[in-house]
């Protein structure tokens, strides 16, 4: 076994840690009346939670040595699972840019973070898929993947636990600021290990980025602009 190996040969434990944490962000929104909403929503949220689900089992594959099963599980997921998941969170987007329940500003800071991360998701995967053969970058990739899901159940799962003394932006801020501590103690646990792989650094730039930029840039004119015509377009 390669050096950086053992540490992700239990990482399917992390992972359903992961889905554990999401499941309760979503519990009251999703898991609970599941079923009860519109179809869009109901494919989003299954094909959301099977990637996490794909992801433990892949983790846990390979720490038996099922090899094959991995791979041929893998290729499902990126060629069928991957685009049902982004289509289906772009149009969540567009419902949720028209959505008049929602207060005015929150539809485009929302939709700022939604639509970089559907596309850093696809730039992860082809990342993961470019390092198929340096399995620690691969590894890397892949696990960055399910931190993208942090955000929306996170901030959902502190304001609920937290009200009435933590409202939805500043749980909004503390989901981030949580996957920003767990990137860095990932970085610093690599640093430590000799370790030098691009995915937890560039997953740290991304959500920084992101989190500076989400007020500023849904508070423009232009990017509102943008929403209105995107959601325009996918017929809302």
């Amino acid at each position: 076994m390669m050096r950086g190996e053992g540490s992700y040969r239990h990482a399917h434990w992390f992972f359903l840690a992961a889905l554990a944490a999401i499941v309760a962000g979503f519990w009251p929104s999703f898991f609970r009346p599941m079923g009860a909403g519109d179809l869009g929503h109901t494919i989003h949220g299954i094909s959301a939670t099977l990637w996490l689900v794909t992801l433990i089992s892949q983790s846990w594959m390979m720490s038996r040595g099922m090899v094959q099963w991995h791979r041929r599980i893998g290729r499902t997921a990126v060629f069928v699972l991957l685009p049902v998941l982004c289509v289906s969170a772009l149009w969540m987007v567009a419902a949720m840019t028209a959505n008049p329940d929602m207060p005015p500003f929150l539809p485009p800071m929302l939709a700022f973070i939604d639509l970089p991360s559907i596309a850093f998701l696809i730039v992860l995967v082809a990342l993961a898929l470019r390092n198929v053969r340096t399995p620690m970058a691969h590894m890397r990739f892949m696990s960055a993947t399910a931190l993208l899901a942090f955000p929306p159940a996170l901030t959902r799962l502190y304001a609920r636990v937290f009200a009435p003394d933590v409202g939805f932006m500043m749980a909004l801020h503390g989901s981030f600021l949580t996957v920003e501590v767990i990137l860095l103690t990932l970085i610093v646990s690599d640093w430590r290990r000799g370790e030098r792989h691009l995915a937890y650094p560039l997953s740290l730039g991304f959500f920084i980025l992101v989190h500076l930029l989400m007020g500023p840039v849904s508070s423009m004119a232009g990017w509102q602009s943008f929403l209105a015509s995107y959601a325009t377009l996918l017929g809302y």
